[in-house]
């Protein structure tokens, strides 16, 4: 779901992920997007954060084991109640280094013998041989 306009967006995902490596994901995410980290909510899993034109929250939210909701929130520090004008370039751009994050970690895995980070699709460990099931 994305709402837009008024000076922010608001937009919600669901991804078949654990909540820690989705957490961390959006750490790593947040860091890749150059903004200034305000504060951080371990228990409720909250990030929040600014670029200087808008201020942004980013919550993970388990619906179940392996289930999250991942949400984006960006506001400016007023409304806009005049002006339905996109604002989405914050949420976009997070969304989209998420999932390519995502990607990239779902093609790799750690060897269980080695530790080198390898194709999840080989059979055996390039750097060592160890058979992978």
């Amino acid at each position: 779901m994305i709402v837009n306009g008024a000076g922010g967006c608001f937009e919600s995902r669901i991804y078949e992920i654990d909540k820690d490596f989705a957490w961390k994901i959006a750490r790593l995410v947040i860091n890749e997007m150059g903004v200034t980290m305000d504060e951080i909510d371990e228990e409720h899993r909250l990030y929040k954060f600014n670029n200087r034109k808008k201020f942004m929250t980013v919550c993970v939210k388990p619906l179940d084991e392996e289930t999250v909701e991942v949400i984006m929130d960006s506001v400016k520090e007023h409304f806009e109640i005049y002006s339905w004008r996109p604002e989405n370039q914050e949420v976009n751009l997070f969304f989209e280094i998420f999932d390519k994050k995502l990607r990239e970690y779902r093609a790799f895995i750690l060897c269980p013998q080695c530790g080198s980070k390898i194709s999840s699709l080989v059979k055996f460990c390039p750097e060592c041989g160890f058979p992978i099931k």
